[in-house]
């Protein structure tokens, strides 16, 4: 894994170092604390994590010079690990260390570690590391992401069988409101998933202090989701309400039409942020309500004798939260 990981370093930083000299002339806008960022609009992407990387419009009237390339180091504490409003059996806090170098290009590479603090000694969730380009002609703001994951065997996430994602987040600011939709493709050892999520959001600027209320709706197809069941859901150890089960018992499960394209849920948030200097401090609510639960075929092996029954799964509303600090240097 190690090995892998390297490998995939290597290579992602090469390329984007290669294509960030030709890119040097382009006069682009790049991310720092100074300017707020507004959070990943699900939390697969709290990447996971996933807290998911459109840089908030600027208005047209606002003449900022792009700032300088840069290192960035960010601390991000998340109260549970869902993603379209689905969530473990347990919930999954985590804590995640990135550091990120900003190319004044518009250019960005992210690496991060996530640590699941649920237990007294924390353990390793996911890498993930992504490289980005973001680009803010006028009052329009685009960022292109693609990110490789790698979680850990014992990681029960609902994210974990995914590999990496390529996304597309785009929005356009009006004096009034900012529209925005996310295109997400994601790949793993599965059918891969496609996700649209379209949102309305307004920032609201009271000195060094932004709030931005916003509403998300999410719709996707579930085959990473399928994968999970399939692989982790009843069988990661270590959690007190999933015991371990005889050698003689064993429980798989699916999710039925995985493939069928859906909204999944729709989420209320209120990033907040406050920069001072090369600081800033982000701490954003969020509320998910899931809609269209999934039919769950659940196999039951006792003695080599399989038993089946069919269920609808309970999603409940979700309340979680993320505090984040970061600083650019």
């Amino acid at each position: 894994m190690k090995t892998s990981l390297f490998r995939f370093i290597s290579l992602l930083i090469f390329l984007f170092y290669s294509v960030s000299l030709a890119a040097q002339e382009k006069p682009t806008i790049s991310k720092d604390s100074t300017q707020h960022v507004q959070p990943k609009l699900d939390s697969t992407h709290i990447k996971d994590s996933t807290v998911k990387k459109s840089d908030t419009a600027k208005p047209a009237s606002d003449s900022t010079a792009p700032t300088p390339s840069h290192f960035q180091v960010n601390l991000t504490w998340q109260s549970n690990d869902v993603n379209n409003g689905r969530e473990d059996s347990t919930v999954i806090p985590l804590i995640t260390p990135e550091i990120s170098y900003i190319f004044k290009s518009g250019f960005e590479i992210d690496l991060s570690v996530g640590y699941n603090t649920h237990e007294p000694s924390p353990q390793v969730n996911q890498y993930t590391l992504d490289g980005s380009y973001s680009f803010n002609p006028g009052n329009y703001s685009g960022t292109v992401t693609l990110s490789g994951f790698i979680y850990s065997n014992l990681s029960p996430s609902t994210t974990s069988e995914q590999k990496g994602s390529l996304e597309y987040s785009n929005s356009y600011t009006f004096p009034f409101i900012q529209p925005g939709v996310n295109f997400t493709w994601t790949f793993g050892n599965h059918i891969p998933d496609y996700q649209v999520s379209p949102s309305l959001q307004q920032q609201f600027n009271i000195g060094n202090l932004s709030i931005t209320p916003t509403v998300t709706m999410n719709a996707a197809t579930q085959n990473s989701y399928n994968a999970y069941y399939q692989s982790r859901r009843f069988t990661v150890p270590g959690y007190s309400d999933k015991p371990a089960l005889p050698d003689s018992v064993t429980i798989t499960g699916e999710v039925l039409n995985a493939s069928k394209f859906q909204i999944l849920d729709y989420e209320f948030s209120c990033p907040i942020a406050y920069t001072a200097g090369k600081w800033t401090f982000d701490f954003t609510p969020t509320y998910a309500l899931p809609v269209n639960p999934a039919d769950i075929k659940a196999t039951i092996t006792t003695n080599h004798i399989a038993r089946n029954f069919t269920y609808k799964e309970k999603l409940p509303h979700v309340f979680y939260c993320s505090v984040e600090v970061t600083y650019a240097f």
